[in-house]
């Protein structure tokens, strides 16, 4: 077997241990959450989930070709961190070879396929929202800017007194304005990196579509 044809099937093979082993590591925090565990939902997070990230970000062939003929020893590792990964989460190699294989066939026409749709298009109405909401904000900004010179141009008290009055209501628009825009930035945030990491959608890639969207309409 040349090299070429050695790291390829090595990708199949680590990539598939690499989803399943975040697949369920990614399960044990839902339930975790679900229990308000929230220091093991960190642990999981810190200590599992990014490690597995890690690896699998690695796995490019491109990448892994140069590991291989710079030196063959620190390809050995990957290979014996992959192998770890299997043995730890229990996962047996023919369930894997299962999934390869499942995965080729479903290629195009996948849950993965969906799911990355979705999450960028969720990233494009989160930014249409986000701009709405900078728009809005940079209004209230200018009312309370008037307000604020007109108070301080302001001589007698009742005048200041009702400009007063007309601030409250503008600046607690704008910190629910500003909530809002947190909300969402956090939620555009949370969603570009999921689409980042790639995993986040490729765990859905041994499910075909309509099996995906068929539990998806049933929550």
């Amino acid at each position: 077997m040349d090299i070429e044809t050695k790291i390829k099937n090595f990708i199949d093979y680590a990539r598939e241990v690499c989803l399943q082993s975040l697949l369920l590591a990614d399960n044990i925090k839902v339930d975790l959450k679900s229990q308000d565990n929230l220091y093991e939902v960190e642990r999981i997070d810190n200590e599992v989930i990014s490690k597995y990230e890690n690896i699998y970000l690695l796995l490019d062939e491109t990448t892994l070709l140069d590991i291989y003929k710079k030196d063959e020893k620190v390809f050995k590792k990957i290979e014996e961190a992959i192998k770890k990964m299997a043995e730890d989460n229990k996962i047996k190699d023919e369930y894997i070879k299962s999934q390869i294989k499942k995965r080729k066939e479903l290629e195009g026409n996948s849950g993965s396929e969906v799911v990355e749709r979705f999450f960028k298009y969720k990233i494009k109405e989160l930014k249409k929202i986000k701009g709405d909401l900078i728009q809005k904000i940079n209004k209230v900004l200018d009312k309370e800017e008037k307000l604020n010179l007109d108070l301080s141009n302001a001589i007698q008290e009742v005048e200041q007194m009702e400009i007063i009055e007309k601030l409250q209501p503008v600046r607690a628009e704008f910190r629910s304005l500003s909530l809002q825009f947190d909300k969402y930035q956090k939620e555009l945030e949370e969603t570009e990196n999921k689409l980042s990491k790639k995993w986040y959608y490729e765990i859905y890639g041994t499910t075909d579509k309509e099996t995906l969207l068929e539990a998806y309409n049933k929550k």
